[in-house]
């Protein structure tokens, strides 16, 4: 059944445009396959907190034995993994790498698997004649990462097994369903894979839980959450607000100082300028060993500086001119990407 649905949502910006429609397909398979299962429970775009962190999962699905999270990924060319397991988009001819999809989903999945053993006492019942409190320990917790129909991937034995096409996964549900079922069976009691098992009522109960739990994410303007994985809660920063300027010319090069606002306001913050760890846009560019990346002030963490044009789509290239940052693509846009304060 559908706990619950997938909000609908609307983006100017075409990478969150494509990431919702890969969540929108996703969710419309899930539906069709699973909407009058009673033992499959789904829950989309779930957003839950735990002691200061926060789990964000495209697709939940809850079953008797345990759970399985779905990362969907917008995928409309090709991608591929390499022996060390590095995920990389190819667009063009060009390939640029990506965090792996698998790994974001796992840590997604400790979390919750943390926040149920929280509150087993309240969701799970006793056993053994009432005497023993059930527990989520050896509960199965599985991954998967939904490629959009139309994505093509490339590594042949590397791509792990978790990768698999959005129409797969209605398929690869059932068959981890069945799996852990006849493992739990009264024959199997030896098996290595038996454990946890939720009554009907339980799994119910551990639905509506999570679907309480569920927190929206702070609404901004085209600004995502950039790790997409559980990280610190950090307090809400007023939005800057910056005026758009065109890119620096000669003439202006050779005005007087400006201060660190006027030099700001040649650089709108964009959905691709901001620390992936806390959030924050108060970064500088700078240059290390793989290229410019982005150095937060808040938090010290470094992020890759890898702009995308908003008029295509398409990666873009950054080059420095003193203080301001300026990026190309290769459909031919270039857009102020950054400016550092002096």
């Amino acid at each position: 059944m559908i706990v619950k649905d997938l909000e609908p949502q609307t983006h100017t910006d075409p990478l969150r445009r494509a990431g919702y429609e890969a969540e929108r397909q996703m969710a419309h398979y899930l539906k069709r396959a699973f909407a009058e299962d009673p033992d499959i429970s789904v829950l989309n775009n779930l957003r839950v907190e735990r002691n200061g962190e926060i789990a964000q999962v495209d697709h939940l699905i809850l079953h008797r034995h345990g759970m399985i999270l779905v990362e969907s990924k917008s995928v409309t060319a090709e991608i591929s993994v390499n022996e060390r397991g590095e995920w990389a988009r190819h667009w063009k001819g060009q390939a640029r790498g990506v965090r792996s999809p698998v790994l974001q989903a796992r840590l997604q999945g400790e979390l919750l698997h943390a926040l149920l053993k929280d509150h087993a006492e309240r969701l799970l019942g006793k056993f053994m004649l009432g005497k023993v409190q059930k527990g989520f320990g050896s509960m199965h917790v599985d991954v998967i990462v939904a490629i959009s129909d139309s994505g093509v991937i490339r590594g042949g034995a590397h791509v792990p097994s978790e990768v698999l096409k959005a129409d797969q996964v209605p398929d690869r549900v059932r068959e981890l369903s069945r799996y852990y079922r006849k493992a739990n069976s009264v024959f199997s009691l030896n098996f290595k894979d038996s454990g946890y098992e939720a009554t009907a009522a339980e799994l119910g109960g551990i639905a509506s839980f999570l679907r309480a739990r569920h927190v929206p994410a702070p609404v901004s303007a085209e600004q995502p959450e950039p790790a997409r994985r559980a990280f610190p809660v950090r307090p809400a920063r007023p939005e800057p607000v910056f005026e758009a300027a065109p890119l620096a010319s000669p003439e202006r090069s050779a005005s007087p100082v400006r201060t660190s606002q006027e030099r700001q306001a040649q650089a709108r913050p964009r959905p691709d300028v901001a620390c992936r760890a806390c959030s924050s846009v108060n970064v500088t560019v700078q240059f290390g060993k793989y290229g410019y990346y982005l150095k937060c002030a808040d938090c010290g963490g470094n992020t890759p500086a890898k702009p995308v044009c908003a008029a295509c789509g398409q990666p873009g290239k950054v080059s420095k001119r003193g203080l301001e940052f300026t990026a190309t693509c290769a459909g031919g846009h270039s857009w102020a990407y950054w400016t550092n304060p002096a």
